[in-house]
């Protein structure tokens, strides 16, 4: 697909090419190496500007001039229910959306959700490092199980995994997209897994924050 220099599709254009300067603006992924020669790609964390509209949206709500407590936006909750319906043929209803700040929050939920303290939560390394931490500070125990590599990409080492599994193992922490190693697991090995859960009465939780990229 072919877009001119400023990146325009449609009536929308996306701006690829200025160079935006972040290391004076408390830029996590820039302040972490200040003052070295470091490319910082250690976190997902674009330097583009945002989309117009969404610049626009945001001007409108800060030119209102209050700030305070909110409910989800009008609309949002059908415009997500959509979307599950044209991207991925999935029917779901607005009460099962559940507002969070983020993938840490998410993961914490689930964490203290499934089990007792004590329980111990699957996952697979390398992986996002909250998926390894999380669990300690819910107090759970973090189990974690190496992927492993057959040549060409990574995979989930399914046997590894089931022989990692307790009496006390209640959650399984699942990356898809995997970061960081970036496999978009297939259905075979999505299959493999939920059949692998549901022989051992175990609760998936899927960060899929990247998915819509994939």
């Amino acid at each position: 697909m072919h877009t001119d220099k400023a990146g325009c599709l449609g009536i929308e254009c996306f701006d690829f090419d200025t160079i935006v300067d972040r290391r004076a603006s408390a830029s996590v992924k820039w302040d972490r190496f200040a003052g070295q020669d470091v490319l910082p790609l250690w976190v997902a964390d674009m330097d583009f500007r945002s989309p117009r509209a969404v610049l626009e949206a945001l001007h409108r709500r800060v030119d209102h001039g209050v700030f305070g407590y909110t409910h989800p936006a009008g609309g949002l909750q059908s415009a997500v229910v959509d979307h599950f319906r044209h991207h991925y043929d999935w029917t779901i209803e607005p009460d099962w959306l559940l507002w969070l700040p983020g993938v840490v929050t998410g993961l914490s939920l689930a964490c203290r959700t499934v089990g007792q303290a004590g329980d111990e939560v699957l996952t697979c390394s390398p992986v996002y490092p909250p998926f390894m931490t999380v669990p300690t500070a819910m107090e759970r125990t973090a189990v974690i199980v190496p992927l492993r590599q057959d040549g060409l990409r990574w995979m989930m080492d399914l046997a590894a995994l089931e022989r990692a599994i307790t009496a006390r193992t209640g959650l399984v922490l699942l990356c898809q997209p995997h970061n960081p190693v970036g496999r978009l697991w297939d259905w075979e090995e999505l299959a493999a897994l939920a059949e692998l859960a549901k022989r051992h009465d175990l609760i998936v939780c899927s960060d899929e924050i990247h998915a819509d990229r994939s």
